[in-house]
């Protein structure tokens, strides 16, 4: 009996969850992208083109989800670089040339799943 009710509140929980699909997706970067259309020019700008990328990424299918979550990575470490520290500025630039392979997957991957043509954010 007890585990015929943890499968029932595991399938309970699954159906609480996003679903993460590519139409579920295609929608969501749909209801995004015209802030994910121009390049940021703020810090204000960069936050929220951060806050973007997490909620696609938080209903990324499996196939894109790490390429995705690189992007996400490399998308924060820019919002949080001091631009008054060289370092911090540095590592907002390696974290942009690390992530090229797979913001250009990404980007290929929305182009032939959603019908978008989503510039990579770093390439």
């Amino acid at each position: 009996m007890r585990a015929a009710a943890a499968v029932a509140a595991a399938v309970l929980v699954g159906c609480s969850e996003t679903p993460r699909t590519a139409t579920n997706f295609c929608r969501v970067l749909d209801a995004e992208s015209p802030g994910l259309a121009t390049a940021p020019t703020s810090a204000t700008e960069v936050r929220d083109l951060v806050g973007r990328y997490e909620r696609l990424l938080a209903v990324a299918p499996l196939e894109i989800e790490e390429p995705l979550r690189t992007v996400v990575d490399a998308l924060r470490t820019a919002a949080e670089a001091d631009g008054a520290d060289p370092e911090s500025v540095q590592a907002a630039v390696d974290a942009a040339y690390r992530s090229e392979a797979d913001a250009l997957a990404f980007s290929n991957w929305v182009r032939r799943t959603c019908g978008a043509d989503l510039a990579a954010p770093f390439g």
